[in-house]
């Protein structure tokens, strides 16, 4: 009886032990990874889609950067191929344009994409506290490039509104705080009126960014926001899932949402 109970612990440990020298160390990877950073963007009466932000792009390193702007637009390529020919949007620290190095690095990626012109909207980052007049050199050459110029952040100040009135941008992106302080003070509410006033004039698009709650989305709604954008409207997706995108879930949450029946005279 021993016997058969060594027998036994010893084929348990053989067969352990080669179960354990056949389990492969490295795991192969069959699909690619979806990377997790496109922001969609929506019409806001229709909530159709209308573009998406590539929010990789929010960094603070050229290199970097420079490595997640080709493949940004290796995915403007795919959505192309697909036969999408979708808005994108790709920010720009706007001190990078200091660097001369930077742009013609830059400029070489977009060559090299081969991408048709109007595809690409470069809202600018950071430009607040900076004075236009040191980057239009800059501007002139980004807009050569079949780039459209906008403003990311917007919140109102006076030196945005000098960026804004210069003729380079065709878009702003109006910043979530600056939305809810026009909800909550008559002051921020005429500063917002002033410019939606000053786009409708100059025929500038107008976004928010950030939207997050359904009060965000009425006030956008209500005064004639074009687009919007932000985890209320849609979390961020992979380059994949955009293909798949038509509508936005809020849309699709208001269609799925219980009808009260409702009889009146009862």
């Amino acid at each position: 009886m021993k016997d058969s109970q060594g027998i036994y612990h010893n084929l348990k440990l053989w067969l352990t032990n080669k179960m354990h020298i056949e389990q492969p160390q490295n795991k192969n990877t069959i699909f690619e990874e979806q990377l997790i950073f496109l922001d969609p963007i929506f019409e806001t009466q229709s909530q159709g889609f209308a573009g998406a932000v590539c929010n990789n792009l929010l960094q603070n390193n050229q290199t970097l950067y420079l490595k997640q702007f080709k493949n940004s637009l290796d995915s403007i390529a795919y959505w192309h191929c697909h036969g999408r020919a979708i808005h994108t949007f790709l920010p720009l620290p706007t001190s990078f344009l200091f660097s001369k190095e930077f742009l013609c690095e830059y400029e070489q990626c977009l060559m090299d994409s081969q991408l048709p012109v109007g595809l690409i909207r470069v809202p600018l980052l950071d430009f607040k506290n900076l004075e236009l007049a040191l980057f239009k050199n800059q501007l002139i050459q980004l807009q050569r490039l079949g780039l459209i110029l906008e403003l990311k952040n917007f919140s109102g100040s006076d030196s945005e509104l000098i960026w804004l009135n210069s003729n380079f941008f065709e878009g702003v992106h109006i910043s979530i705080g600056f939305v809810r302080a026009a909800m909550m003070t008559s002051v921020s509410k005429e500063r917002f009126n002033e410019l939606m006033i000053t786009c409708k004039t100059q025929n500038h698009h107008t976004y928010i960014e950030g939207i997050s709650l359904v009060h965000d989305f009425n006030f956008a709604k209500e005064n004639e926001v074009e687009f919007c954008y932000g985890p209320l409207m849609m979390p961020p997706v992979s380059k994949h899932q955009l293909l798949k995108i038509t509508i936005s879930q809020l849309n699709k949450s208001f269609q799925s949402s219980p009808q009260k029946n409702i009889h009146y005279g009862k």
